[in-house]
């Protein structure tokens, strides 16, 4: 092998490492790049979602005409109504057998009249603006966030559907007794107290949301970061199905841990022994609301980075193969049979 062939083989090696190392490159900035994409959408979606007040509010439309909650509530209503009222001093009115049967009857049909009604819909709407004011107004530690921290655990207003609940069911038993009696729901601990506030112990959802707070600031950031990593990985890489590889990987992997993230939180705030009741379902279907919006805005990145991973396999995989093929070719019409290189030495 001659001077120029070493140099042409050391040149070609040394052209090889480096095709590869940019191309190694380019598939690391592409998948941090789809993951910080990926994100960056997360993180600006709970900011419109669950940090603004108005976003968070919304929430209360379909809260106000989910059935099971309604149920819920008036399975409860039902209850504590009918134990008040059994401890009401009705002079010589006996309150049993068919007496309660039709005051019970009368208390759900008045509760179903009051969340029929517009006012139970605004009661909703001022329960999800007080609760997002008293945890997420406070939440975050930034400047940028001018929160002072969110309680540790989560606190549920529901004074507002409790109160209007309770007067509907009076005036309406006065109307129908001619006695005006005095329930005292909020004294139900089930029902919020006399603050009308359900404490969900144990849930420590202060330090996520003080956490999702202080990082919403940063979705601009994350997102024109990701789109700059993703072109200087087109720019960069060789060999650019890798890059297709890595931005597939890291959407889908960034969508996976922010599902989980919010499941596990989902999780340990209704793990609280303390959450019954309407408490409970009210916390369900908030979270539940949350959890498929959330789905919903991430469905496209998850599909779609599995689907680009797939395609950049696959033209991975189709270069590969056709270098070997080029290369057994190439060995094949440059190699000398045995036949060939005797009549090599008898010509020389």
């Amino acid at each position: 092998m001659g001077e120029s062939e070493l140099k042409s083989s050391r040149s070609r090696r040394q052209h090889g490492w480096v095709g590869m190392l940019r191309t190694v490159l380019g598939c690391v900035l592409a998948l941090a790049g789809a993951a910080a994409v990926v994100v960056g959408v997360t993180l600006q979606w709970l900011q419109d979602s669950l940090v603004d007040r108005d976003g968070f509010a919304q929430i209360s439309q379909e809260l106000a005409h989910d059935e099971s909650l309604q149920q819920e509530l008036t399975d409860t209503a039902v209850t504590q109504a009918s134990d008040a009222v059994q401890g009401q001093d009705l002079g010589a009115v006996p309150f049993s057998g068919a007496l309660k049967d039709m005051a019970d009857r009368r208390i759900a049909g008045y509760i179903r009249e009051y969340v029929d009604s517009d006012q139970y819909v605004d009661d909703w709407n001022d329960v999800l603006l007080t609760t997002h004011q008293i945890n997420i107004e406070p939440a975050g530690s930034l400047p940028e966030t001018s929160g002072d921290g969110a309680p540790e655990d989560l606190e549920l207003y529901v004074a507002p559907v409790v109160g209007s609940l309770e007067s509907h069911i009076e005036d309406r038993l006065q109307d129908t007794l001619g006695v005006r009696l005095n329930l005292d729901l909020r004294d139900q601990e089930g029902l919020g107290g006399q603050d009308g506030i359900i404490v969900v112990r144990d849930s420590a959802t202060g330090p996520a949301f003080d956490t999702i707070a202080d990082s919403t600031v940063q979705a601009p950031l994350l997102l024109w970061g990701g789109v700059a990593a993703l072109v200087l990985a087109v720019l960069l890489s060789r060999h650019r199905e890798w890059v297709l590889v890595g931005a597939g990987v890291g959407a889908a992997t960034a969508v996976a841990v922010a599902q989980r993230g919010a499941q596990e939180l989902t999780s340990t705030v209704l793990a609280s022994p303390d959450l019954q009741d309407v408490g409970r379902s009210l916390v369900e279907r908030v979270f539940q609301i949350l959890l498929t919006g959330m789905d919903h805005t991430l469905a496209p990145w998850l599909w779609g980075g599995v689907a680009v991973a797939v395609v950049g396999a696959l033209l991975a995989a189709a270069r590969l193969l056709w270098r070997s093929c080029s290369r057994d070719s190439w060995e094949t019409g440059h190699t000398l049979t045995q036949d060939q290189r005797r009549r090599r030495v008898v010509e020389i």
